[in-house]
């Protein structure tokens, strides 16, 4: 059919043709008439106010915007002044790409309306209606540029101070990837299209987070998630029948990542293999058995995990893109720590972190050296809040737990009382020496900070048996530290004979670091591994998401 159409229309252009060429030359050919292109409405005021600009801000006119007078020395003079004053968005199709960009910026977890969404796509409607005035279009035009200048920020850095959050945070990004006016104004005049993906960050992990909150927020409108399970104040499993158990496999199917050959109410190998992948991926120990954790875990409704998504998201856009080739990353809310190179996982340890209200900062710094057998310096607060009261009751306690005092640099008496001593007049400074029972254990691997946290053995080894691993007054505590210690320093040509022998002589040993480590201790309750389709949830032991959660879904004030 096609091919006899092609053969029917050349036979007419043919005829055509003949028929022209049979006229007279007098005969004028007829020329189409070229289609019409609406002009851009704002091609009208374009000129006029990059003129305005000009004088603005480079000089001494003003101009009255939102009850603030701008002038030479706004925030946007140098950026114009890049741009030879010229507007960058009085253009139909750059106004129609920013608004597509705040709309999809939800996809990233942020809040369009933070852009002022709603209110520009009415002004930009008006404009489109009616002529549009120099002011109005100067107005429009300052707008869109402090907007975007907002989702640049937002995307690029956070919305949330992490100081806020985290008062010791110290991650800095390296000049290059600091985002100048220059760079701006490429960004600005290029293709918007690409800007998000630019400016958001480059962790394959923040993807997985971006892919999964599209999941979730399909999930959120099955009704499935909108009924509870029961905890029956017993434990389900493997062989067990109950009438729940068909819609615990109904929830872990409808996230996709979990599939049932039946959704009946026995609990058979196939939950139970299932149940043990999502215990792992909950921070709970995979039994393979329904208990009440896992009933919590699986209650968490698609509005709780989307939150933690958010707020993980916005933890990624704090961080650097440009990685060091090697570091140690200490994860706080899952009590892991792992040494990259080359983006690679070489080692993984289990660690004890801070309690609650002794937490363990957020910072980064540099691994300078390891020290074996070593001194532990008791900090003040533990001297006088915990040691103090001891000393009170038992003046030999500092003998009994091989512990000296000292006051400055010199070591003194213990005094036969410590009555008259309190919290506020406490003149002493108490070290305890090097053995088997050290608070320390045997090694500690030191990165110098403002905080006196550091990386240490423990005699407490049993703690390591507990899913939740928050026991320290702020420092972290390695499950296998001779082994992570040989790890770092065989690079230097330190052998496991060389600590042995370093252990049996009981003497305190300090062994520098050729090459400095970075050290960074983060705290991300979700996140994804390499290889992985799934997330990981960890529960937020510091209560840091709330406040992280709460920020971003408040729109910004302009």
């Amino acid at each position: 059919m096609k091919y006899s159409n092609r053969i029917f229309f050349s036979v007419i252009f043919l005829l055509i043709i003949s028929t022209s060429c049979s006229k007279s030359g007098r005969d004028e050919i007829k020329t189409a008439t070229p289609i019409q292109i609406p002009p851009d409405v704002f091609d009208s005021v374009r000129a006029q106010v990059q003129d305005k600009f000009l004088h603005v801000f480079s000089g001494d006119d003003l101009f009255l915007f939102r009850g603030d007078t701008l002038t030479r020395t706004d925030s946007l003079a140098d950026l114009y002044a890049r741009n030879n004053y010229t507007p960058f968005w009085l253009y139909k199709e750059r106004i129609e790409d920013v608004l597509h960009i705040f709309k999809n910026s939800t996809s990233d977890g942020l809040n369009p309306e933070d852009y002022e969404y709603t209110a520009l796509q009415r002004q930009y409607a008006d404009c489109l209606k009616d002529p549009i005035t120099v002011t109005e279009a100067m107005s429009l035009e300052i707008v869109i540029s402090r907007s975007v200048l907002l989702y640049v920020k937002h995307l690029y850095n956070g919305k949330v101070d992490p100081v806020s959050v985290f008062p010791e945070w110290n991650y800095q990004r390296s000049a290059s990837e600091i985002i100048s006016d220059s760079m701006l104004v490429r960004y600005f005049t290029g293709n918007l299209d690409s800007l998000p993906a630019i400016l958001r960050p480059h962790y394959d992990i923040y993807e997985s987070l971006r892919r999964t909150l599209r999941l979730v927020d399909s999930l959120g409108s099955q009704a499935i998630y909108n009924q509870k399970l029961p905890y029956l104040d017993r434990t389900l499993t493997l062989g067990d029948t109950c009438y729940i158990i068909s819609s615990v496999k109904r929830r872990l199917q409808s996230t996709s990542e979990y599939n049932f050959d039946s959704l009946n109410n026995t609990f058979d190998e196939q939950l139970q293999e299932s149940i043990r992948i999502f215990q792992t991926h909950v921070g709970l120990h995979a039994s393979g058995k329904i208990d009440k954790k896992t009933i919590d875990k699986l209650n968490f409704t698609a509005a709780e995990v989307r939150g933690a998504i958010l707020v993980n998201m916005e933890r990624f856009r704090w961080l650097p893109n440009d990685l060091p080739k090697e570091f140690i990353l200490v994860n706080i809310a899952d009590y892991t720590l792992r040494h990259f190179i080359d983006k690679n996982v070489v080692y993984t340890e289990s660690v004890i972190v801070g309690r609650e209200y002794t937490s363990t900062p957020v910072f980064e710094a540099m691994m300078t050296y390891i020290e074996f057998n070593p001194y532990w310096t008791v900090p003040r607060s533990i001297a006088v809040k915990e040691i103090l009261p001891s000393l009170k009751r038992n003046p030999n306690y500092l003998q009994s737990h091989n512990m000296d005092l000292f006051r400055g640099n010199a070591q003194v008496a213990i005094p036969s009382s410590f009555s008259n001593y309190t919290a506020g007049n406490f003149p002493f400074t108490i070290k305890e020496n090097p053995g088997p029972k050290n608070s320390l254990g045997q090694v500690k691997l030191m990165f110098p900070n403002p905080y006196s946290i550091y990386l240490h053995d423990t005699p407490g080894k049993y703690l390591f048996e507990q899913e939740e691993r928050s026991f320290s007054h702020g420092c972290i505590r390695l499950k296998d530290p001779l082994k992570f210690a040989l790890h770092i320093l065989s690079k230097q040509g330190v052998t496991q004979a060389d600590i042995d022998k370093i252990i049996r002589n009981k003497k305190n040993y300090v062994i520098p670091l050729k090459e400095k480590i970075p050290v960074m201790l983060t705290y991300f309750t979700c996140y994804s591994k390499r290889g992985d389709i799934h997330l990981y949830f960890f529960k937020d032991i510091y209560g840091k998401d709330k406040k992280i959660l709460e920020a971003l879904q408040n729109s910004t004030s302009k």
